[in-house]
């Protein structure tokens, strides 16, 4: 199933929506929904999270399920005291406000900490448009475009309504569905970016990128019009802009861990298996089986992707710093389902905990939601 960039957009408000909830009650949740429309109508971002299943209608009882009648009900994690390590991001540092704000912000944190990207700094124009590259990062399961979008005072940036990544060798599309992003305003006419493609690590990594995108703009002063967005004639589009890279041969050098668990836990009535994890620089992948050697119908599948709801891992490393690595995607499979998470690997953890919600409760505050958590050891 092909996701609409508008579709991509408002799940990723939806998400973004629920992550920044506290123990809502129906009061609140109907606010915060209605903050996320209006967020919709009057976006100047874009994010690329989302999650896919059998069918549309999944999608709806899921986002239904979790956005509006949750037991957890979006309840933020506490945020890890440790200190964070503090590094000099160089020409890259505009971006450390995208990671502020970012769902994948501990990956890219860790990227560029590690040194794990490589410098672009290209740029590519076409009318009162421009687009540059700043840098790239990539690994088996995922490649990441750090851009910076611009036009002149003729023009308010909208967004990046629109990108394209292809192999550059062998002209396989990698825009598969799975691709998002996210812009952070810097200003009425440039922006800093990120976009996300998940890709399948039995093709080989590409050697080379032809990135293909297109800025989406309007008039002066119709950025702050709260029904921008909904009218087709006032949005003005750049031609496409294209740029072709070489990816860094060092990418292909890390490979991904794969740890078979086969851990077999109960949740919500149901038997699960927690198959398996992969673990790469960039992306972290939590594999379910559901009631494993049983066949179960369409409904079930349902109630158990709805009981199964991975919040985070907690990840501690030999120093003892924890990080939490948060939920970034998800997408169902014919057996079960596998869930994306921010990575850390770079740094080197010790200790990966899997922490789930426990279903059908209601919780007052933080502290009794995170004790009654499902913990799952993954190393």
């Amino acid at each position: 199933m092909k996701t609409s960039p508008e579709e991509k957009a408002l799940l990723a408000d939806a998400y973004q929506v629920e992550m920044e909830k506290q123990y809502l009650n129906p009061a609140d949740t109907a606010f915060a929904i209605q903050r996320g429309l209006a967020k919709a109508r009057a976006r100047r971002t874009t994010s690329g999270v989302q999650i896919k299943w059998l069918t549309a209608v999944l999608i709806t009882v899921i986002a239904a399920g979790w956005f509006m009648f949750g037991p957890y009900r979006g309840i933020v994690p506490p945020q890890t005291t440790a200190v964070e390590p503090i590094q000099d991001w160089g020409v890259l540092e505009p971006f450390r406000k995208l990671a502020e704000t970012d769902i994948d912000k501990k990956t890219i944190e860790s990227a560029i900490n590690n040194g794990y990207f490589q410098l672009v700094n290209r740029t590519v124009r076409t009318g009162v448009y421009q687009l540059n590259i700043d840098a790239v990062m990539a690994d088996e399961n995922r490649i990441i475009v750090l851009y910076t979008a611009r036009t002149d005072d003729s023009q308010e940036i909208y967004n990046v309504n629109s990108a394209r990544i292809t192999d550059g060798v062998t002209h396989r599309k990698l825009d598969n569905g799975n691709a998002g992003g996210m812009q952070v305003d810097n200003g009425k006419h440039a922006l800093h970016g990120r976009e996300t493609i998940d890709l399948d690590r039995s093709n080989p990594l590409p050697e080379k990128l032809l990135l293909d995108f297109q800025i989406a703009s309007v008039d002066p002063g119709k950025l702050e019009d709260p029904e921008i967005g909904t009218k087709i004639s006032e949005m003005r589009y750049s031609d496409r802009l294209k740029m072709t890279l070489d990816l860094d041969p060092k990418f292909s050098v890390p490979k991904t861990e794969v740890l078979e668990l086969n851990k077999l836990f109960t949740v919500g009535g149901y038997e699960v298996m927690l198959s398996e994890v992969e673990i790469s620089p960039l992306v972290t992948r939590v594999r379910f089986i559901y009631e494993p050697s049983e066949k179960i119908d369409y409904e079930t599948k349902l109630s158990i992707y709805d009981a199964v709801s991975p919040i985070k891992i907690v990840s501690t490393t030999k120093d003892g710093r924890q990080t939490e690595l948060s939920s970034v995607g998800g997408i169902g499979t014919e057996d079960g389902m596998i869930h994306s998470f921010s990575s850390n690997l770079l740094d080197d953890p010790q200790s990966l905990v899997l922490k789930l919600r426990a279903p059908g409760k209601v919780y007052n505050d933080l502290q009794e939601a995170e004790r009654n958590m499902i913990e799952l050891k993954i190393k």
